[in-house]
């Protein structure tokens, strides 16, 4: 027994000594320098970025490009999709950048020819092609960010138009009148769709070259609540919680599609297979008719399938004898971004399915609006019946909703236009079945349009770079028409708009021309940004600091302390009290209260700040400078 502990013991010693060596070993080996692998850079662009350009010294041209798209262009490189103009003041604080205008560079309008077509009752086919010609006109701004009631004023005076005077005339007046105006809704929302589904790829950050995130939510609820009557009337604070809250609803619409048409294809024996399309993952899916029908013996036997088959908008490919037996073959691709189901956009089996479904619902509309004349006010009941009709349909699964069909054609057209990875033989099928969907004299497609996008840009950027171009002239009108704005009320602003539409945009209320203006609206822009982020911590109801960084919120109470007493508006003064009145009584913070003091008591000074003027605006009578 001795002689055996005494092995034990050496040789415990032994493993000891080896773990010892190994560890001084490894030590050794950490603290030599480490050989470094050879980095292996992809020549592969980014999917979709942000280009940067200056527009003088104070604004920035930033145009979205996407990196995989030019290989199915006729340009080779990457392609631009899409430009806003961003107002930074000549600094790199974000707390007092505005972005202003939003170019839609694959957007071409449309021609004389096309608008004639477009007032011709019961006209739903394409003549011609678009202008192969890009001008200076082609690089109008697409959307105004910062003037969203415009649009509104301007529809809602066409509409009283259509209601008060054609619509009572004869008949082909109120026809073509009805036809022309429904195409070019349509068409606008189309545009608006389609700016929207490339924001969406679009990156984001906190530099300089990228919008953040706040500014691209912002402005994605500017571009969806225009396609609302009276979406261009909510408030910015509202327009950025509706961008955020837009995302997370479409995000709800594709899980639950997604399922249901996944559960769908299981209970009638197809195949169910997500299709990536354009840098998309979860937004299309395909059904296909499997090559060994394992369940679908007892699905072409079933009865109790009839409402499946109604949901996914397609008949019974079980007791179809020409498309069994023929091995894997496709059926149907949908859209899963549609609110209440799974959209059908293409039925391999019947070609006109679609096409027959929208003729039949714009033929009902032009009849009933144009040609017999019923009208909202007179004629309710039968509207109310209408309504009633479509949600009942709805809810045993039709696609009822006209608007909400559009925008997930306008997505599917974006999508199959960028799309690289698509099998090319299916890519043409689908989209030679995709523009049969197509109604609207005034369209365009879009993979042609691309292929002037690249022209757009040139222009655009040509003009950034003068400094007493138009675009520099436009910049410099919205700063002086912001300043004209600062300090007066709400009403004061609606009638300001009224006679900007009433005068054809030949009115405009703006500030003078003074050199003061970019150090007033910068004293502006700071408080606004700054009464935000701090309403935000108020509407939570919760000590402050411990929603936020306590420096955070001490900085943002610092500014306001300094850029209050140099701010005239009424209005401004009168939010930050109550704003820093309801944090210092909600905030724990000893030091944070203090501060909300100090600042109250700068409010209570006089007017001060020898280069900030009184935010009284003068009217002037200008034209918008268009190209």
């Amino acid at each position: 027994m001795e002689f055996c502990s005494h092995i034990y013991v050496r040789a415990l010693c032994q493993i000891v000594s080896v773990l010892l060596f190994s560890s001084a070993a490894i030590a050794a080996a950490l603290d030599a320098p480490w050989p470094q692998p050879a980095i292996t850079r992809e020549s592969t662009p980014r999917p979709y970025y942000w280009k940067p350009d200056a527009v003088g010294n104070d604004a920035q041209l930033l145009t979205l490009f996407c990196g995989s798209c030019g290989a199915l262009s006729e340009t080779h490189g990457a392609v631009p999709l899409l430009a806003v103009l961003r107002d930074t003041l000549g600094d790199e604080n974000d707390g007092n950048d505005r972005v202003t205008y939003v170019w839609l560079l694959s957007y071409s309008r449309p021609t004389i020819g096309r608008r004639l077509l477009s007032a011709v009752p019961f006209f739903y086919w394409h003549v011609g092609r678009q202008s192969s010609h890009v001008e200076k006109g082609d690089i109008k701004p697409f959307f105004n960010v910062q003037a969203p009631r415009h649009p509104v004023l301007t529809r809602l005076g066409q509409d009283i138009v259509q209601y008060t005077t054609l619509d009572s005339m004869m008949t082909p007046i109120r026809a073509t009148s009805r036809a022309y105006r429904t195409n070019e809704l349509d068409h606008e929302r189309l545009n608006l769709e389609e700016a929207i589904s490339y924001l969406r790829r679009a990156p984001t950050s906190n530099s300089m070259s990228e919008l953040s995130t706040t500014e691209l939510n912002t402005v994605l609820a500017r571009l969806e609540l225009r396609k609302k009557l009276l979406g261009g009337l909510v408030s910015d604070g509202h327009a950025t919680r509706f961008g955020e809250e837009s995302g997370l609803k479409q995000e709800r619409n594709r899980s639950r599609n997604w399922e249901l048409l996944r559960s769908s294809a299981d209970r009638t024996g197809l195949v169910f297979e997500p299709v990536a399309l354009g840098g998309t993952t979860d937004q299309y899916a395909s059904l296909w008719l499997p090559t060994e029908p394992t369940g679908g013996q007892k699905a072409r036997s079933s009865t109790d399938l009839s409402a499946t088959w109604k949901l996914l908008g397609i008949k019974n490919p079980w007791q179809d004898s020409d498309w069994t037996g023929q091995g894997r073959t496709p059926l149907a691709f949908y859209s899963l971004n549609y609110p209440n189901k799974p959209l059908l956009l293409i039925d391999f089996r019947d070609k006109s399915r679609t096409r027959r479904h929208e003729l039949i619902q714009r033929t009902i509309n032009e009849v009933t609006a144009g040609i017999i004349g019923l009208s909202h006010f007179t004629n309710w009941y039968y509207f109310v019946a209408a309504d009633v009709y479509d949600f009942v349909a709805s809810r045993q699964g039709r696609a009822m909703d006209q608007e909400e069909r559009l925008d997930c054609y306008s997505q599917f057209r974006v999508a199959l236009a960028l799309d690289r990875q698509l099998d090319p033989q299916l890519r043409k099928e689908l989209q030679q079945r995709i523009n049969a969907l197509s109604l609207n004299p005034l369209e365009t497609s879009t993979a042609r349009d691309l292929n002037y996008s690249r022209q757009r840009y040139s222009l655009l950027e040509a003009e950034a770079q003068r400094p007493d171009g138009w675009l520099a002239k436009r910049l410099d009108n919205e700063r002086r028409a912001e300043l004209a704005s600062i300090g007066t009320n709400r009403q004061s602003k609606v009638f300001a708009d009224v006679l900007h539409v009433a005068s054809l945009g030949l009115y405009t209320r703006r500030s003078p021309q003074a050199d003061d203006n970019l150090a007033r609206l910068d004293s502006y822009r700071r408080v606004e940004h700054d009464l935000n982020f701090l309403e935000g911590l108020v509407n939570v109801g919760t000590p402050p600091e411990i929603v936020y960084q306590p420096a955070r919120i001490q900085a943002a109470v610092t500014e306001l302390r300094r850029l209050l007493p140099q701010v005239s508006s009424v209005p401004a003064r009168t939010r930050a009290v109550n704003t820093l009145s309801s944090l210092r009584n909600l905030s724990e913070d000893a030091d944070l209260r203090a501060d909300c003091s100090w600042a109250l008591a700068a409010i209570d000074q006089p007017f001060a700040g020898p280069h900030v003027a009184t935010a009284t605006a003068g009217a002037e009578i200008a034209s918008e400078d268009l190209p």
